[in-house]
């Protein structure tokens, strides 16, 4: 995001939330003075010293944020001395009077205006949802040979990429000064020479493709050939004839296999105005976020939001941000996602406690807005990478089995809370082993990678697709009756038989047939599973290449 269009808009913000900090500081300061006059009058009453120490901890954490940092450093001093009362019960004259100082100090400190917003920074966009191209699934095709690049063009565009056609380096460049696509697919011979591709990216404007991959195709294979490609900057070399299955590979490695879903990040602190304040700079880098302000609220939120990291304060009213995690670690599914703690303690016995009972990090309040955003943003991108190693088939890269499972059980749940239609279909190669027999087993995994392409990249976001095994795949339509989920998946199957599979010279189609049941009229998991089976074995003896509902006409 550029600076001119960040500041203003992002300055404007923060006055509004440090305005309702100000507006809540003198309440703060009346309450902190009260719990402290209470303790002192019975300093067997435990409770007013929680309350003070609660107050205190809020203060040292958050005022320095919106201008008052000499108050969040007394109020540090302060939250020290009143943690050792609480766990000793007990406390010296003189470090009553250093209570009463300080006290008196920060009310001083709060009647004066508050420094200037330390709010100079420039947050660029970070994480998956957060790629400055703007064209990110724009393929350009500069190839003189008319059939070729044709089939190229509907191979791209029925896994959903965008494809324009040049056949020469002079309509290239005018299309180019337009727009930047996300990836080039460029001849090594043009009309203009032999190595005209490489050439003509050389000689493009310098830098302006650097961060656009390069795909060079040619029917030669000698040093000279692959060494230009090289010096141009090529960021894979295909041999022709083009083997599309390798083709669509190297794409979805380059842009298609990209993460688009924005980093989602749950704020849990009872202090809701430096919550807000943390949520703005997460925002404007890219993220989404929500705030938990009381406890009770925290499970449900983490079931609906889904967060990625849950950032969250250690001292909270209700409960420790430690005992929080313990509740959370309870869930099966939830103990690898990661919980960064925030907290004014800078004892290193607690911040051991917090790693041990498995918290992620121990970030220490204040803390700024460079060092918030990278704590999240690796923490987060450490989290995605190995979950989806643990969540996903190898060979395809959609769900396995169990994940697609465990996902089938939320979403059932769900809909039957909501009285919601979910629709759930069970997919399988025609005539599979015939494949793998023909034409060999790499035949068959390409076109079990290229069915899988074809359902990650057409269907819809909220669409859940997983590899149930084999040849099988299994897809959940959320919000979805089970007509629509029919409707959607007969236009793939259409595109399916379309595609061209290639085993050396030979060129093959592949068919796939399936069946759907839905939700809430089946309400039990085991029976979605085994409707959608029975109504995939259906299609299969009613001729196959056809998606069919069980108990309904074909």
């Amino acid at each position: 995001m550029p600076m001119n269009e960040n500041k203003p808009d992002r300055a404007a913000k923060f006055r509004k939330l440090q305005e309702a900090y100000l507006a809540k500081l003198p309440g703060q300061f009346d309450q902190m003075s009260l719990q402290w006059r209470l303790s002192k009058k019975d300093k067997d009453d435990g409770r007013a010293f929680s309350e003070l120490q609660k107050v205190v901890h809020n203060l040292a954490g958050s005022a320095g944020t919106f201008g008052y940092p000499a108050v969040s450093d007394k109020a540090r001093i302060l939250e020290v001395l009143v943690s050792s009362f609480v766990n000793l019960g007990q406390s010296a004259k003189r470090d009553r009077d250093t209570i009463d100082e300080l006290i008196v100090d920060i009310g001083e400190q709060i009647q004066q205006s508050p420094q200037e917003a330390p709010c100079a920074i420039t947050v660029s966009p970070i994480g998956s949802g957060s790629s400055s191209r703007s064209h990110g699934k724009l393929v350009y095709v500069v190839e003189d040979t008319a059939l070729l690049a044709q089939e190229i063009r509907a191979q791209l565009e029925r896994y959903g990429y965008e494809v324009e056609v040049y056949g020469g380096t002079t309509q290239a460049v005018s299309a180019l000064d337009q727009k930047i696509p996300a990836a080039m697919l460029i001849d090594l011979n043009l009309p203009e020479g032999e190595l005209a591709g490489s050439s003509f990216i050389n000689s493009y404007k310098l830098g302006m493709l650097k961060e656009t991959p390069l795909i060079f195709m040619s029917s030669r294979d000698d040093w000279e050939a692959r060494l230009s490609v090289a010096r141009a900057g090529s960021a894979a070399y295909l041999s022709k004839p083009i083997d599309f299955d390798e083709l669509l590979d190297r794409l979805d490695l380059l842009i298609g296999g990209q993460d688009d879903d924005p980093y989602r990040v749950l704020l849990v602190d009872d202090e809701e105005v430096l919550a807000e304040h943390y949520a703005l700079i997460l925002a404007e880098a890219g993220m989404e976020t929500k705030i938990v302000s009381s406890l009770t609220e925290l499970l449900p939120t983490i079931s609906s939001f889904h967060p990625d990291l849950i950032l969250m304060d250690i001292f909270m009213p209700e409960c420790s941000g430690l005992e929080a995690a313990k509740v959370i670690r309870q869930k099966n599914e939830l103990l690898s996602i990661p919980i960064v703690f925030l907290s004014t303690d800078a004892n290193l016995k607690n911040q051991r406690e917090v790693l041990e009972l498995g918290g992620d990090a121990f970030l220490k309040k204040p803390i700024t807005e460079e060092y918030l955003l990278s704590s999240v943003a690796t923490r987060v991108s450490r989290f995605r990478k190995l979950r989806s190693q643990m969540q996903q088939d190898a060979l395809t890269g959609l769900y396995n089995h169990a994940t697609l499972k465990i996902r089938l059980e939320s979403e059932l749940g769900r809909a039957l809370r909501q009285n919601a239609p979910l629709a759930f279909a069970m997919l399988d190669i025609d005539n599979f082993k015939k494949v793998n027999d023909q034409y060999g087993h790499p035949a068959g995994d390409a076109v079990i990678k290229s069915i899988s392409r074809l359902l990650k990249q057409r269907l819809r976001k909220s669409d859940i697709v997983g590899r149930y095994g084999g040849e099988e795949f299994a897809v959940i339509f959320p919000e979805t009756t089970e007509q629509e989920a029919k409707r959607i998946l007969d236009n793939l199957r259409q595109q399916f038989s379309e595609i061209i599979h290639g085993h050396g010279v030979t060129i093959f189609h592949c068919t796939f047939s399936g069946g759907v049941a839905a939700a809430p009229s089946i309400k039990e998991i085991s029976a979605l599973i085994d409707t959608a089976d029975k109504a995939l074995y259906k299609a299969k003896n009613g001729g196959k290449n056809r998606i069919c509902i069980y108990g309904e006409d074909p």
